[in-house]
C-alpha cells in the first residue's frame, strides 16, 4: 500500500529509485523491516502526509521520522518500549504514573498474568496487537483519558470491567498451571532473568 501510494504520487522518481521488480522487492523487505515497529494505518497516514508536503520523493528515513514524530506528538512510546514499561510496572493499576494511558489499557487487555508469566516471544505479540489498537484510536483523535474517566464514573460499568479483568486473570492462571508454569513465580522469574541480562 505504501509503495503504491508513492508510485502513484511520484511515478518518474519511483521508477528511478526502483529500476526493476527485484529492486522493488528488495526495498520492500528493507522498508518493512525498518517500519514494522509502527502500526500499518499510521504508516499509510504518514505516507499520505509526506506526499502532500514533500517536494522530493520521500525515502525510508523520511517516512520513519514522520512515523516517530506522530507517536511523539501524542506522547506515545513505540510498542516494544511500551511493553517493557508495562512489564516493569510495580503495580498493575490505573493510578500508576504511566507514560501514556494506552500503555496501561494494552496491558490490561493483554492480561497482567500474561505479561508477567509468559516469555516475551509469546507475550509481546499479544501486547503489541492491543497497543496498536489503542494507539490508532489516539492517532485518530480519541481522548482515552476521558473515555476511562467516563467508564469509572459509571459504577456499574467499572464493576463489570473489574469483574472481566479478574476473570481473565483467573483463566490465565489456570492455563499457566495446565502448562506447568507457577503463576506466583512468573514475576520473580522475569526479575531474575532481567538481573542476569544486566550483568556485565
Amino acid at each position: 500500500m505504501l509503495f503504491t501510494l508513492l508510485e502513484d504520487a511520484f511515478p518518474t522518481k519511483f521508477k528511478h529509485a526502483f529500476r526493476s521488480a527485484e529492486d522493488r522487492e528488495r526495498a520492500q523487505r528493507v522498508w518493512m523491516s525498518s517500519l514494522k515497529v509502527f502500526p500499518p494505518p499510521l504508516i499509510v497516514s504518514v505516507a499520505r502526509e509526506a506526499i502532500k508536503t514533500s517536494k522530493y520523493f520521500p525515502d525510508l528515513a523520511e517516512i520513519y521520522r514522520l512515523c516517530r514524530a506522530a507517536y511523539t506528538r501524542h506522547g506515545l512510546k513505540e510498542p516494544l518500549q511500551a511493553y517493557y514499561e508495562a512489564c516493569n510496572a510495580p503495580h498493575p493499576s490505573l493510578d500508576y504514573p504511566w507514560s501514556h494511558i494506552a500503555v496501561y489499557l494494552a496491558a490490561r487487555d493483554t492480561g497482567w498474568q500474561t505479561l508477567r508469566g509468559e516469555e516475551q516471544r509469546l507475550a509481546f505479540p499479544l501486547y503489541e496487537q492491543n497497543y496498536e489498537l489503542w494507539c490508532n484510536r489516539v492517532l485518530e483523535g480519541e481522548d482515552l483519558e476521558a473515555m476511562v474517566a467516563s467508564a469509572l464514573e459509571n459504577p456499574r460499568q467499572a464493576a463489570l470491567a473489574a469483574e472481566l479483568e479478574r476473570t481473565a486473570s483467573e483463566q490465565m492462571q489456570q492455563r499457566m498451571q495446565q502448562q506447568g508454569i507457577d503463576p506466583a513465580a512468573g514475576r520473580q522469574a522475569f526479575l531474575d532473568l532481567k538481573k542476569k541480562m544486566e550483568r556485565p
